[in-house]
């Protein structure tokens, strides 16, 4: 057991630095590079330069992703191009809603779950068990944001019963945790 876990978590540590090596990669590769994203299409060549003069993006594109990463495992993720303040603060501030969202998701998933997980084991090839198969057919292949668009609809602009946006207590969590969870 304790074998599998530790196999996991280093497949997990190399999913993340792959992720963040593509991600990296796709922000450099976009027309005219980070610079002009961060200065906008009007920006003149001279600008461009000295912006990544100053951000260090004229240096070789892995010595900026190894420093990147190095002040990131350190807890230093820059400070924010609209108003040049740290990022870290920013990120802190919004993990409480983050972390209630996960748990109310997870909580949904297992409670939908794990009881027609086990229905279906019961029944094997039933009536139950088909209906079932297809509900997780249709939640594995249903896109997160067509069904959050789907419950805003229902939920929220037509039944009204829920908020549509924002975080003002346990009835805004419910339908994003909805759509979370049920897929």
């Amino acid at each position: 057991m304790w074998i599998y876990i530790v196999k996991r978590l280093i497949q997990g540590v190399g999913v993340m630095i792959g992720v963040s090596v593509i991600v990296f990669l796709l922000a450099h590769s976009m027309p005219g590079g980070p610079a002009l994203m961060i200065l906008g299409l009007d920006a003149t060549p001279e600008q461009v330069a000295i912006v990544e003069k100053n951000l260090g993006l004229d240096r070789p594109i892995a010595l900026q992703y190894i420093d990147w990463l190095t002040k990131a495992l350190k807890g230093d993720f820059g400070n924010s191009y609209q108003d040049n303040r740290p990022i870290l603060p920013d990120l802190l501030d919004r993990m409480p809603a983050t972390i209630e969202l996960v748990a109310a998701s997870m909580l949904i998933a297992v409670l939908i779950g794990v009881p027609i997980g086990i229905i279906s084991a019961v029944k094997r090839n039933s009536l139950i068990d088909n209906v079932t198969r297809i509900f997780a057919l249709i939640g594995v292949s249903m896109p997160g944001f067509w069904l959050g668009l789907m419950l805003i609809l229902l939920l929220s602009k037509r039944l009204g019963w829920l908020p549509s946006a924002g975080r003002s207590g346990i009835a805004s969590v419910i339908m994003p945790a909805m759509s979370l969870g049920f897929i």
